[in-house]
């Protein structure tokens, strides 16, 4: 039986600041999700082998993410099959409409951002999140 490195999902990711931190502790990050484009190029270009899908978060299924996911892995490991377990799902959601450094506006449309990670962490059922 071999050993792999776990693999993560980084949902909201920006640039790739919790994409690096995975990566420095061990994971490979297989895909991301990021809906501007500016930041989504960033994040490619220093992940190369992570497969980016830039679009609203809320437009994305957990299949579509399983399916970008297996390409991410075939990116990092092409002569290997992935088993298609998700280890952990990361991400940094929207807060600045109620964290306690924003405004806390309870009507901020991006508080509801939130919601869409746990929909995504339900349909993809990581080890961890």
């Amino acid at each position: 039986m071999t050993t792999r490195r776990p693999v993560a999902i980084d949902l909201f990711s920006g640039a790739g600041g919790l994409s690096l931190g995975f990566e420095a502790a061990g994971f490979d990050v297989l895909a991301a999700v990021e809906y501007d484009a500016v930041h989504a190029a960033t994040h490619k270009y220093n992940f190369p082998y992570c497969e980016m899908v830039v679009r609203d978060v809320t437009t994305v299924t957990g299949e579509e993410l399983r399916a970008s996911a297996r390409t991410g892995w075939l990116n990092h490991h092409p002569d290997t099959e992935w088993d298609g377990v998700v280890d952990v799902v990361i991400g940094g959601p929207s807060c600045q409409g109620f964290s306690t450094m924003g405004k806390q506006a309870p009507l901020d449309e991006r508080n509801k951002l939130v919601l869409e990670f746990v929909r995504l962490v339900e349909e993809l059922r990581p080890r961890a999140f």
